[in-house]
């Protein structure tokens, strides 16, 4: 893991006193790196034809990695670029002059001493700690190397709010550094996590001057705790808001994971109690979304543009289904329940030439829906009693019909696109096809692991961070399986 991850170049490593030391490649000379088990490759842009940054406070200098050679000092002031050079090399660049030759395809942005503060800009943001420059394939990756501590300042505040109670922020601050750890122990990329919501939200220095010393302080205050499950780390997944309840694993991503079952969660709520701004985050907490045929049509092409190898190609959109079956997280077969949260776990568009069909957290994506837990309405549903003698519901009436009072059999009023119902309302006009697609859903997010609104409503209840971790990521079970002890590095 570290940096020598990122490499992928032989060296050797030597354990002195619990400090992993990378030395450098043999037949390099000069200063060797060191990378500490809880340094973190923080991705802050990949794929880039060249990059600017500059020092904001403290001291840098921009060393060859492998050559260990001191490119040249960085001063706290001035434009640097970089740009790829060929698919090997990296050339660099101070306020317009070429510095230092051709350098090899490893640059660090490195701190001349870490123990005072360091802060570097990139793309108008401010971070702490080195950045790592690497011509990939000719494209630069431009990484983060930093503590996952001051990674954190960076993170809680971002992802829960400022404003969260102390122990709802101490709740974060664990989990999100459970989080990091673990995608540190089993990197599959050259870096370890992104800065986005598809990692957790990273927003360097500035977020952490904006979230203030509560943040600070809530990061402080469990430094180092992580969650264990059974002795392992867990995968510490979290969102926004579970709408009330929480769902397995399986049922979202097919995953059977132990600590991630439902559990129900009325402290979501707490997102209608807390001042609004323009809906938010009362909308976290229950939402409505609509679509005209044509909104529909447009939001379905989208997904076809983005998915070629997923597309929806049923003709015309007559109707939908959804399904809530639980999943058996053994065999991967339909339950013959429905999710504990009565979470979608299958959604079928239902046209002329065929259906399509979607399944679990993927449903999301397709209507760009907050969550999966939702009901949906069409205008053209209709409640008819039937010659059987039930009490049918039809969501398209284009092709059903009817015996009028002189025994002929037509269809509902002709050709017409539309028929007229008699109601407790009155007469009104239904379309035979929808024009009009009404979802209400609640929640936000996949619904995974712990809600962010449901533990600021347990921490304004009184609940401390230990009891929230215990009720999202083991059920309120308290039986020892999960425990928050200080991380123990896995070497490898």
């Amino acid at each position: 893991m570290g940096l020598w991850k990122l490499l992928k170049r032989p060296m050797y490593i030597i354990f002195i006193l619990g400090i992993t030391i990378l030395m450098p490649p043999s037949g390099v000379q000069g200063a060797y790196i060191i990378a500490p088990p809880t340094s973190l490759r923080v991705a802050l842009a990949l794929d880039m034809a060249s990059a600017e940054f500059a020092v904001s406070e403290g001291n840098y200098e921009l060393v060859d990695y492998m050559t260990q050679r001191v490119i040249s000092p960085v001063p706290g002031s001035g434009s640097w670029v970089v740009a790829p050079a060929g698919n090997a090399g990296i050339q660099i660049s101070n306020n317009g002059q070429p510095v230092g030759g051709l350098a090899s395809s490893l640059v660090v942005l490195r701190q001349k001493n870490p123990a005072e503060q360091n802060i570097f800009r990139f793309k108008n943001k401010r971070y702490r700690g080195d950045l790592l420059i690497e011509n990939l394939n000719g494209k630069l990756q431009m990484i983060n190397l930093i503590d996952v501590e001051q990674y954190l300042y960076g993170v809680v505040g971002a992802e829960i709010g400022m404003t969260a109670p102390d122990e709802a922020l101490k709740a974060q601050a664990i989990v999100s550094r459970t989080y990091a750890l673990y995608y540190k122990e089993r990197p599959q990329l050259h870096y370890d996590l992104g800065t986005t919501t598809l990692w957790q939200v990273y927003g360097g220095y500035d977020m952490e001057v904006l979230s203030g010393e509560r943040v600070k302080k809530a990061v402080d205050e469990t430094r180092g705790i992580v969650i264990y499950y059974d002795n392992s780390l867990i995968q510490a997944f979290f969102h926004a808001n579970s709408g009330g309840y929480t769902e397995s694993a399986e049922n979202v991503w097919y995953a059977n994971i132990p600590y991630i079952k439902p559990v129900a969660a009325p402290e979501d709520a707490h997102a209608l109690q807390v001042p609004q701004q323009a809906g938010w985050p009362a909308v976290t907490y229950q939402w409505e979304k609509t679509f005209t045929r044509q909104e529909l049509l447009d939001q379905i092409k989208k997904w076809n543009s983005e998915h070629p190898d997923n597309q929806v190609n049923v003709g015309e959109i007559l109707d939908f289904s959804a399904s809530r079956q639980a999943i058996n997280p053994v065999t991967r077969e339909y339950l013959p329940y429905e999710t504990a949260s009565k979470r979608v776990t299958q959604f079928d568009i239902i046209g002329q030439k065929g259906v399509k069909s979607f399944f679990r957290d993927q449903i999301r994506s397709v209507l760009g829906l907050k969550s999966t837990l939702f009901t949906i309405s069409l205008d053209s549903t209709v409640n008819i009693w039937t010659a059987f003698g039930t009490l049918d519901t039809f969501n398209m009436t284009k092709d059903l019909l009817a015996t009028n009072v002189d025994g002929m059999v037509s269809k509902f009023n002709g050709n017409n696109g539309n028929y007229y119902v008699i109601s407790a309302e009155g007469v009104k006009t239904v379309p035979k096809v929808f024009t009009n697609v009404k979802i209400s859903g609640k929640g936000h997010g996949h619904g995974l692991g712990m809600s962010q609104w449901g533990a600021r409503g347990m921490a304004a209840a009184g609940d401390n961070h230990k009891k929230i971790l215990e009720h999202y990521y083991n059920q309120d079970r308290n039986d020892g399986r999960l425990t928050l002890k200080i991380y123990q590095p896995v070497l490898k």
